[in-house]
């Protein structure tokens, strides 16, 4: 199986009763020699696949077999890999659900297996890291992550543990081993537990300029990937004060990647049980790769990764109409040199209004800048378009009035109350950056530094449009691109 390749990289096609362990979970990226390996959970084992710009993927190779069900990883699961002195580390997860509740036995384990080349690895059948009771909890302790700590000079591991004797559902908590030689581990101290989360799971901790910060995901309320930051190591680690996530709801289990000049986010696109858009979201789906900015005020971002957009050279012909409202599109030659070259003028001030700009392909890429007028109260991309009566649709709504935008549907009607995708976003000066990728069922848009990766399995391709509602949206240098 050679997999999908169109940016979202899957092992497998998705189809109804996908089972749970066919599909692509929780990405550990590892960077060496001008290749990025993804390593991930597929089939209770783990496997690999390279890529050298998030675009192209590899083939897929067997990294880590799972054991029998007798054994410790009866389900080899999340770590993470390091290199030291000429040896590759991999220290994961063993999985043994059998072992729940049996004396002297182990649900959950930390394993270690050793390479040296990446490609053949050796079991260590000699480590065994079980719980460490003596500060944590017995179930909750997997997803080792093994990184050099300059502040401390010491080689660290992060465990997704639980408190001692923490409240129900509330003792998720982020405990710290260290070690001078990736081989030998002591206990350091607990260095996040918010009394909030029942785990936090898949950690990263990174330091960018002179800030560190702390990755994690939960799934108590919905997948999601937050963080929180601080200026040391120990801590405090505060939370943002608008957002904490880098994507919506369906993103999960990321952890960040580095080839010393760019850091990017690798996690998870999660797919709807029997791949329907009234289906809920269930474990496992697609790789989801983002680049990570810093704001000025050290908060996080993050954009599309430049070789993702630069993949789409063909230029695809706009078809320009508009259906509600009044529309005006202004060519080149009527505007002025010192502004932009193209620009398509939209008012609805009653209400909704929306013009198509052309037909999608798979994959494809679509960018342009939305500025509005004041007392506008939203505008954005219709997406999937069709039927005469626009009957249809996906629509990225940038709510401004409420500072958020939106991934809603044309579905959801009566008896419908799943959830619609949404992200706070601060917008600034009337106008804002938008990019939206379309690649099978996915949809994944950029308001600026900020994300929205969701689905819809209904309705792929047709048209691409703009719309305004109450207001004066304008469409300037619509670009839609293919490969």
């Amino acid at each position: 199986m050679k997999g999908c390749d169109f940016i979202f990289y899957t092992p497998e096609d998705q189809y109804p009763g996908m089972p749970h362990g066919e599909m692509c979970g929780d990405i550990m990226p590892f960077y060496w020699e001008g290749r990025y390996i993804l390593f991930f959970l597929y089939k209770y084992c783990i496997y690999a696949v390279e890529t050298e710009d998030f675009v192209h993927y590899g083939n897929l190779r067997l990294v880590l077999q799972n054991g029998s069900p007798d054994e410790q990883d009866w389900h080899a699961a999340t770590g993470s890999v390091f290199h030291h002195d000429g040896t590759f580390y991999f220290y994961y997860t063993g999985f043994c659900e059998g072992n729940r509740g049996v004396p002297g036995k182990y649900e959950q384990a930390v394993l270690r297996a050793v390479s040296t080349d990446l490609i053949h690895w050796t079991k260590d059948r000699d480590y065994f890291f079980p719980p460490d009771t003596r500060f944590y909890g017995d179930r909750h302790w997997r997803d080792p992550h093994v990184f050099w700590n300059p502040q401390l000079e010491r080689f660290c591991m992060l465990i997704t543990a639980t408190e001692k004797d923490g409240a129900v559902l509330r003792d998720g908590c982020t405990a710290v081993y260290v070690s001078d030689d990736v081989k030998h581990w002591e206990h350091y101290q607990t260095i996040y537990s918010p009394r909030t989360f029942p785990t936090h799971e898949c950690h990263d901790v990174f330091q960018m300029g002179d800030r560190w910060y702390l990755t994690f995901s939960n799934y108590s309320r919905w997948w999601e990937t937050r963080y929180r930051s601080a200026t040391s190591f120990n801590g405090p680690w505060e939370m943002p004060d608008q957002d904490d996530m880098f994507d919506g709801r369906e993103f999960y289990a990321a952890k960040t990647v580095t080839d010393g000049k760019k850091r990017y986010l690798v996690g998870w696109l999660s797919i709807r049980k029997d791949c329907r858009d009234d289906g809920r979201f269930v474990w496992g789906g697609n790789a989801c790769v983002h680049e990570l900015v810093q704001r000025e005020d050290q908060t996080l971002g993050v954009r599309m990764v430049e070789a993702v957009r630069r993949s789409f050279r063909r230029k695809l012909p706009l078809q320009i109409h508009g259906y509600e409202g009044i529309w005006n599109l202004e060519e080149r030659s009527q505007m002025s040199a010192d502004t932009d070259s193209e620009q398509l003028t939209g008012i609805s001030e009653d209400g909704f209004g929306w013009a198509s700009l052309g037909e999608l392909e798979d994959p494809c890429l679509f960018e342009a800048t939305l500025r509005w007028k004041p007392g506008t109260k939203a505008v954005g991309l219709m997406i999937h378009a069709s039927g005469e009566k626009l009957e249809r649709w996906c629509q990225l709504r940038l709510e401004l009035t409420h500072q958020k935008i939106v991934m809603d549907y044309y579905n959801r009607i009566d008896g419908d109350q799943s959830y619609i995708d949404e992200r706070p976003v601060r917008f600034r000066d009337g106008e804002a950056r938008v990019q939206l990728l379309v690649s099978g069922t996915i949809m994944q848009v950029y308001v600026d530094d900020v994300a929205l990766t969701t689905r819809c399995y209904s309705v792929q391709s047709d048209l691409i449009g703009v719309f305004t509602e109450y207001g004066t949206v304008s469409c300037i240098q619509p670009r839609l691109m293919a490969r």
